[in-house]
């Protein structure tokens, strides 16, 4: 096999994961999906480097085939401020900044090697106007992004520090081995050690027990 083949065959599968993805969200025409698939590139991206930078217009939207991203606000100071993580098999992107078409208002950053599919936000809005189905999709994407949304305020309103670790293992499993603490720190709200000090509380054979049930 030839050095092409070999990369579309690569493309082909990462397409096939990226499909199963948006057909559990809606049913897509062939037609629909063989045109939308064409206009799909791919790009890879090392530990720390940008797929959007804060302040500039947001071009694509990203689904991640391996590896693991932040999403993080910076202030005028550089102080920096976690507000999620997102890992294989997950979009990102930011619907307020396609919305508004208004320049993103955070960054979306690498934690470490990273590939992803490119989905450029032109393709996205002429599939609204093309066919319902991407309108489906588009919906079904902002309704996650909104519950997600609503429970993270209300973490913040209504959970102790502790409870709001606890739900961020249940949701990101594994991710605490992969990222550094101060990362887990800084999307808590709380210092590092505030977090440490939970830890210790929770006890680390605990926090490899914790799942979804214990937090409804």
């Amino acid at each position: 096999m030839s050095k092409k083949q070999i990369i579309m065959s690569l493309h082909a599968k990462r397409l096939t994961a990226l499909k199963h993805v948006i057909y559990s969200l809606s049913d897509i025409p062939d037609q629909e999906w063989e045109y939308f698939s064409r206009q799909i590139g791919e790009c890879g991206y090392n530990p720390n480097g940008l797929l959007v930078r804060a302040g500039e217009p947001m071009m694509n939207f990203f689904f991640i085939i391996s590896g693991l991203v932040r999403f993080y606000y910076s202030t005028e100071n550089g102080k920096e401020f976690n507000k999620a993580f997102a890992l294989e098999n997950n979009f990102v992107g930011s619907f307020g900044a396609d919305v508004a078409q208004e320049p993103c208002r955070f960054s979306i950053q690498a934690l470490e090697q990273t590939e992803a599919l490119v989905i450029p936000v032109q393709v996205i809005r002429e599939g609204y106007d093309q066919h319902h189905c991407w309108e489906r999709v588009g919906r079904k994407m902002a309704e996650r992004v909104a519950v997600s949304k609503e429970l993270r305020e209300g973490e913040f309103l209504l959970d102790s520090a502790e409870t709001r670790y606890r739900r961020f293992l249940a949701t990101y499993p594994g991710l605490a081995e992969r990222i550094n603490q101060y990362h887990i720190a800084s999307y808590l709200g709380i210092t590092d050690v505030a977090l440490s000090r939970i830890r210790k509380n929770i006890g680390m054979t605990d926090i490899y027990k914790i799942n979804q049930s214990e937090l409804t």
